[in-house]
């Protein structure tokens, strides 16, 4: 079967939030638990990126209210024909769940990771290149000669501080991408242009391409329509788009 890479491009600055989220952690997981200094170092800038985010915009509000909108809309779907009824209930308990884990939480998200000394520490130097090398920061050039497992051990509970923030990221993004089937497009030149139903609430758009195709997606979106061009990589230009007609998949996320 051959593989498909995906391009979104959300619709509104929630779910661009969370997709930005959704990035960093799973950036981070490729490198949790790995044995050398630069693993750690990678997980701890993950880590300390995310705090900005956290930092930047009210989280918490986002997620509740994003928590509360699917309820209401997968409660629908309750009184329709051939719907998983057991399947439908896990989903409105887990949403629930973390929506209760959330309003039990009374403080700022990651507020207790930021006023950790060795990571306020780093927050002060992220935005200098190269900042956080062992002359500028001979503590935490000591802390990394510590033992892995003692490192990761220390890595992964801070990570863990955070899960009520992974956990419906992820849950609401999987809903939103699991709302809506591909269906197949037709690009001519290279261009698709296609209105959106403002009645609908649109999340996000996907655009699925095989992993072998020689172009790749660039989505322009807007509140009443979008565009899809497909561009061609050059070596020491700009990228160009393509002359042929051509086919993909198309997902118009909306939950």
């Amino acid at each position: 079967m051959t593989r498909t890479v995906v391009y979104e491009q959300p619709l509104n600055e929630r779910i661009r939030t969370f997709l930005r989220l959704e990035f960093l952690f799973r950036q981070a997981a490729h490198t949790l638990g790995g044995t050398s200094e630069w693993d750690t170092r990678s997980s701890i800038s993950s880590l300390l990126a995310i705090l900005e985010i956290l930092s930047r915009a009210d989280i918490k509000t986002e997620l509740l209210k994003e928590l509360e909108r699917q309820q209401t809309s997968l409660g629908r779907w309750r009184n329709q024909p051939a719907v998983d009824l057991q399947h439908l209930d896990g989903l409105l308990d887990k949403l629930a769940a973390y929506q209760e884990r959330l309003h039990g939480n009374t403080a700022q998200l990651g507020h207790a990771l930021r006023d950790t000394e060795l990571l306020s520490g780093l927050r002060q130097r992220q935005t200098t290149p190269g900042g956080t090398c062992e002359f500028d920061l001979p503590v935490y050039h000591h802390w990394l000669q510590q033992p892995a497992m003692e490192r990761n051990a220390i890595v992964l509970d801070w990570y863990s501080q955070l899960e009520d923030v992974r956990g419906p990221v992820a849950l609401v993004l999987d809903l939103v991408r699991q709302s809506t089937k591909p269906s197949r497009q037709r690009a001519e030149r290279g261009f698709y242009q296609s209105a959106l139903d403002t009645t609908q609430p649109y999340q996000m758009l996907r655009v699925l391409l095989p992993s072998d195709a020689q172009f790749f997606a660039e989505i322009s979106a807007g509140r009443h329509r979008f565009t899809v061009r497909f561009l061609q990589p050059q070596a020491n230009a700009r990228p160009v788009q393509i002359s042929e007609d051509t086919d993909f998949l198309l997902a118009c996320c909306a939950l």
